[in-house]
């Protein structure tokens, strides 16, 4: 029992020490991408692809669609991908 509870103390002190130390560079608050230069939430299918053209890769989401479940395409370009909604941009994943 003292050999659990002291692996156990012992862990949870020595748990943000390793976790700060195995941090990449990349994920320092200072580096995270504030660029305008992707889409943003809310803009329209249209106005990415006027801005940004045509994506290397469509991909819409199958099956049924309804108000709960609504159709999710995902436009694929180099460097980011955008998730619509319908026709509205719900998320940009830079890669």
């Amino acid at each position: 029992m003292k050999i659990q509870t002291l692996l156990l103390a012992s862990s949870i002190l020595l748990t943000p020490i390793i976790t700060q130390a195995n941090l990449p560079s990349s994920h320092n608050p200072s580096n995270i991408v504030k660029n305008t230069s992707f889409p943003q939430r809310g803009n329209s299918m249209k106005k990415v692809l006027k801005h940004y053209g045509k994506a290397k890769r469509i991909t819409r989401s199958k099956g049924r669609v309804s108000k709960k479940w609504p159709r999710i395409t995902r436009w694929e370009y180099g460097r980011f991908t955008v998730y619509f909604e319908k026709h509205t941009v719900l998320h940009t994943v830079i890669h």
